[in-house]
């Protein structure tokens, strides 16, 4: 880079040349992020087509809970969908039960695909394997902890539950008497 004159550098503090580098350097720049958005578009098709799993010995519990995660929400969605494909009026080519339970079974078919690549899909996968891998790491609590631990807080909160049921039936009962509330 060449040295830049004080007289080159205008008031704001950047050289007079910088927004003309600018300009014209924004074409290659441009077509620089559109062929890595190519690229990437045509990675995720070409992994969303691949019927491989990535690194399937690893991450189980977590890509496994993952897609049941995933496949429940979809399974929600699909059960909405049929129920108001049951109300719904559809054109006479198309019978009731087959646009009912048909379309949804579909979208179910495309559902479970898409979960099947999303958890095995390099990225993601690893993502999920790393995770997995954290959580073996952990030092949990064992049963007997967690039990004592979990009746305290029922027992805080069914105590807290009718000292609060109490003292709204005092003010009732006060409120009520002295003419405030009238029930």
């Amino acid at each position: 880079m060449a040295k830049v004159d004080k007289k080159q550098v205008s008031d704001r503090g950047s050289r007079a040349g910088d927004s003309v580098a600018k300009s014209s350097s924004s074409s290659p720049q441009k077509s620089a992020s559109t062929s890595t958005v190519r690229k990437t578009a045509s990675r995720f098709f070409a992994n969303f087509l691949a019927a491989d799993r990535y690194k399937p010995n690893q991450g189980f519990i977590a890509r496994t809970a993952t897609a049941a995660g995933l496949g429940l929400i979809f399974l929600a969605g699909l059960w909405r969908l049929s129920e108001t494909l049951a109300v719904v009026t559809v054109p006479s080519w198309v019978s009731q039960p087959y646009s009912r339970l048909g379309i949804p079974f579909l979208l179910a078919a495309v559902a479970g695909w898409f979960v099947f690549r999303l958890v095995n899909q390099e990225d993601f996968a690893e993502f999920l394997i790393a995770t997995e891998a954290e959580m073996n790491k952990v030092s949990w609590t064992t049963w007997s902890d967690l039990k004592r631990a979990t009746s305290v807080v029922l027992v805080t909160v069914v105590l807290m539950t009718t000292y609060l049921w109490v003292v709204d039936q005092v003010w009732s009962t006060v409120l009520t008497w002295i003419g405030v509330i009238r029930i």
